[in-house]
């Protein structure tokens, strides 16, 4: 059995539908475009292959070289063993929202982030 809606009887308000169509056709333009830009940049990272860069008719234009970052998460999920002696332990303070909301509930409500997303979304 489904559970009630926790937003069904929130606001809302009418909005015009062609600017709606326009909006998730633009939104799905933007997938396929970012699909086909990650598709041509791998190309070109293969074209690059060891290179730290790559030239565009004799120009200078596209860079890949090495960084001071690494894939720290893929390194530790394939080298278990070997990263566990350079574990440490890290102590980090943490803001208690929901206590400030409770004791502040007109300052957190000016910060309060909404969500914009589509029902094609969900």
């Amino acid at each position: 059995m489904p559970l009630p809606d926790p937003y069904a009887n929130e606001p809302t308000a009418d909005v015009d539908p062609h600017t709606y169509r326009l909006f998730m056709e633009a939104q799905d333009a933007i997938k396929q475009w970012e699909k086909e830009a990650a598709r041509l940049k791998e190309l070109l990272i293969k074209e690059i292959g060891d290179a730290h860069a790559g030239l565009v008719d004799g120009h200078k234009l596209i860079y890949y070289r090495p960084t001071d970052r690494w894939a720290e998460a893929r390194l530790i999920k394939d080298n278990p063993d070997l990263v566990q002696h350079y574990i440490k332990p890290k102590v980090t303070d943490t803001f208690d929202m929901n206590s400030f909301m409770s004791s502040h509930p007109d300052i957190a409500d000016k910060y309060r982030v909404r969500s914009f997303r589509s029902l094609s979304d969900i």
